[in-house]
């Protein structure tokens, strides 16, 4: 396999000279690139960077023996989403040797973009809002999974949830995938990780192992509730820049007749009105809990259709606290008593 790499390098490279000259930014070869173990662990051809459009067509796919062969190009912009941590493929760039260059140009791009990826790992905050995407990407397989019937649809979904979990973790330690797709290789990689948490091995070996839909469902689920949970450690401290407190004192104006109808609601047992006013409160308190560094303001874990007075007073609550905010920072309701007031102040 060692001659056939080789040759198939040097084919290549002669290919580019012959007939893609300028055309070809770059040629990137890996150690044991597409490879099992028994084939070698000798650098391989991987993929070529695309210098114009005719330069997609050096791409083929093959088999010599029984080995299948992918010379498959990479736009300069994928490659900057490697670096930008948006692929599991970021070995491609980390560990990628340059076979054959167009010019010093294209070589000390692709230099570049590799440093960059390595300074984005080290990069705390970035990590972890690229970890999130992946268990995002994960939850929202389990929304579909949970609505599969078949063993095997069941199976693809948690195989694609461990896959977007697993990344998770690997980022969140700073690091990248270190080969090509294979789940021994990842849980290898992982198990020699210092921060992952306690039974996500088990849950994934137990998720391999099970017959049973039903028990796949309840394994992932854990895997799930597991790993959010863990990742709750590495959320950054909420960081409010110049948040202008005349936008929230305009949100509560405009809001007050909605903590207004919460009240009338509540004293009148309309459990559908409160529940509705409480969801769009809930949607609108997380907003602004975020934009302005607020405390958490939990509205709906207190409701309750039985006795919605319990709801009232947790909605005065929340409103009292929010305008005290606004008067702490300086900022002065628009309000007034009765309409001779308020025209009183009009221009």
């Amino acid at each position: 396999m060692c001659n056939v790499d080789r040759a198939l390098i040097n084919w290549v490279i002669n290919k580019i000279e012959d007939e893609y000259k300028g055309d070809i930014s770059l040629l990137l070869g890996r150690k044991g690139a597409c490879k099992i173990p028994t084939d070698g662990d000798e650098i391989a051809f991987d993929f070529f960077i695309p210098a114009n459009d005719k330069g997609y067509s050096l791409a083929r796919t093959f088999i010599i023996g029984d080995m299948g062969y992918d010379l498959f190009p990479m736009s300069w912009e994928r490659v900057e989403g490697l670096a930008a941590l948006n692929e599991s493929l970021a070995f491609c760039l980390a560990d990628s040797e340059i076979l054959y260059a167009g010019n010093e140009a294209d070589r000390e791009r692709f230099e570049i973009l590799r440093k960059t990826l390595l300074n984005n790992l080290k990069n705390k905050d970035y990590v972890y809002k690229k970890s999130l995407e992946r268990i995002n990407y994960a939850m929202d397989i389990y929304k579909t999974m949970a609505f599969e019937k078949s063993l095997g649809s069941v199976r693809k979904a948690a195989g694609a949830i461990i896959n977007y979990l697993s990344e998770a973790l690997i980022l969140i330690n700073w690091t990248y995938i270190n080969r090509d797709y294979s789940s021994a290789d990842r849980f290898s990689q992982i198990k020699s990780l210092n921060n992952i948490p306690a039974d996500f091995l088990r849950y994934c070996e137990e998720i391999l192992k099970s017959k049973d839909t039903k028990n796949i469902f309840e394994l992932v689920h854990n895997l799930l509730d597991e790993t959010r949970e863990f990742f709750n450690q590495f959320e950054p401290k909420k960081k409010v820049k110049n948040y202008n407190y005349e936008e929230l004192a305009g949100w509560y104006e405009e809001c007050r007749y909605t903590f207004r109808r919460i009240s009338y609601a509540s004293k009148n047992n309309s459990f559908i009105e409160c529940f509705s006013w409480g969801c769009y409160l809930q949607i609108e308190f997380d907003i602004i809990s975020e934009e302005a560094g607020l405390e958490n303001m939990d509205l709906l874990g207190c409701y309750d259709a039985a006795d919605l007075s319990v709801f009232e007073k947790r909605a005065k609550e929340i409103e009292e606290y929010i305008v005290n905010e606004i008067k702490k920072h300086g900022v002065a309701l628009r309000k007034y008593n009765n309409i001779e007031e308020f025209l009183k102040y009009q221009s």
